[in-house]
């Protein structure tokens, strides 16, 4: 039986630990052992403290020391998923330790619990199944972790960015979308229900912890599981990916296109009025990518950052909304705001915005953002979540259908409108492919798409952003 003390060395501990890759939670011990833990389902832990205390005998608690405390090593179990398309990905984020909003701005990342929780870890992984017994589990992967050198920076700026938000006395608006890696995520109620002092404001903050991002996991997981070649950055030592995309883009910042591609010694044959793509694969040029799939790089990956480019036209008419992909009615009927893939577009993601404007004869890259959604459109967003959600609970959605004189239909609904919230708008996209979707009560419908409406698009070649 592996007893753990401090005359183990950490070889000892990870070749014991690695005999886990393989096995199902069932046999690391006997059923009445392991059902000690895994019958408290109201414990999102449960599965890491049958772990610790089954395997490899430590008692399962919530000291704040490291779990092997003689190594400094802190245990931490997380699940994967599959998903649809077989690849593999972090069913949640990785949660590190509690914020405390009256110590944490005095002390200095490497004087941070952070720090001392995530420098080092050791990480194990586990397949989440559907419908599948959790002591059937699967463990898939065992793996000591160390922040990796280049990562390292953005972290630490993360992490100065939450502190920051405290001393400004706004830990109340802080929100996931505002860093890169490491995050500032909600924990217990939310809402307002376990409201906490702050040291700058009398707002009650949400009670809130600090963890990685699921991208972040997925891309190391992915990376030391099956890992394949895929695109990077070339960033300098000691730099952000925040800095190393402001010093990209800077250089290009306020010149035609036409002088880019000179720059770039990159001449396509189709240009801007001809190929939708023109200017993501501009864009992608300017980081010494080819084609449009920037968001694959690798720290853009990490970082759960979406590339979009933004082109402002002189005559507003032309402008255009920003589209999103169609509406889940089902989704919408069934999960609560907070879980729906809408938060995770305005309340999880970051985004690369790299606006262009037309001016006289040529199109001009005027700035670019890494933005992410204010506190008050995340709030619109939610009211025309919850408004849809309740019309379709109760069966308020009506559908009217009128036949013209060449005999087209025209469909016609009372979703709300545009003007409903401030932002957003929902309204049927294309006409091209299958336009259709079903309700949750089984009735045909014309598909709908929300919309970032083009008035906040284009107030954002002027918009200063607030430091985070």
């Amino acid at each position: 039986m592996f007893v753990y003390n401090k005359d183990l060395s950490e070889d000892e501990i990870l070749t014991y630990a690695k005999n886990l890759e393989g096995m199902r939670l069932k046999d690391i011990a006997d059923s009445a052992e392991l059902n000690k833990w895994l019958s408290k389902s109201a414990n999102k832990g449960a599965i890491g403290n049958a772990i610790q205390a089954c395997y490899f005998n430590i008692p399962a608690n919530s000291i704040r020391e490291a779990d092997f405390n003689y190594h400094n090593l802190e245990l931490k179990v997380t699940p994967i998923k599959q998903n649809k398309n077989k690849t593999l990905s972090s069913k949640e984020r990785l949660s590190l330790t509690m914020i405390d909003y009256m110590n944490d701005y005095k002390l200095t990342f490497y004087e941070s619990s952070v720090w001392h929780k995530c420098g080092e870890m050791l990480l194990v992984f586990y397949l989440y199944e559907e419908n599948v017994s959790p002591e059937n589990f699967i463990i898939l992967k065992v793996e000591k972790f160390i922040i990796p050198s280049e990562d390292l920076p953005q972290i630490e700026e993360d992490y100065n960015k939450i502190t920051n938000k405290i001393k400004l006395g706004e830990a109340h608006l802080l929100s996931e979308s505002q860093t890169t890696y490491l995050a500032a995520s909600t924990k217990g109620a939310g809402k307002g229900k376990d409201g906490r002092k702050q040291p700058f404001s009398t707002e009650l903050a949400n009670s809130r912890g600090y963890s990685f991002k699921p991208k972040y996991i997925a891309e190391y997981f992915n990376l030391i599981y099956h890992p394949n070649k895929i695109e990077s950055l070339k960033l300098e030592e000691q730099q952000t990916l925040d800095g190393y995309i402001n010093k990209t883009l800077g250089a290009f910042t306020n010149l035609s296109t036409e002088i880019i591609e000179k720059n770039l010694n990159y001449y396509p044959y189709k240009k801007i009025d001809q190929d939708k793509s023109y200017l993501p694969r501009l864009v992608s040029k300017m980081f010494g990518i080819d084609g449009t799939d920037l968001d694959k790089v690798q720290q853009f990956q990490k970082g759960n950052i979406k590339f979009k480019t933004i082109r402002i036209r002189q005559k507003n008419s032309d402008n255009q909304d920003m589209s999103f992909p169609n509406i889940n009615f089902q989704e919408i009927q069934e999960v609560n705001f907070e879980d729906s893939t809408w938060y995770e577009w305005f309340g999880e993601l970051k985004y690369l915005f790299v606006i262009f404007e037309d001016v006289d004869k040529c199109t001009v890259l005027r700035k670019h953002l890494l933005w992410h959604a204010p506190a008050d459109m995340l709030e619109a967003l939610e009211t025309l979540y919850n408004k849809i959600k309740s019309m379709l609970i109760n069966n308020e959605i009506k559908i009217d259908i009128k036949i013209g004189q060449n005999g087209r239909e025209t469909w016609h609904n009372n979703l709300p409108g545009k003007g409903f919230v401030p932002y957003f708008q929902i309204r049927s996209k294309g006409n091209k492919g299958s336009l259709f979707t079903t309700l949750p009560d089984g009735r045909k419908f014309k598909k709908q798409c929300l919309f970032l409406n083009k008035e906040y698009l284009h107030s954002l070649i002027k918009y200063q952003k607030r430091p985070d």
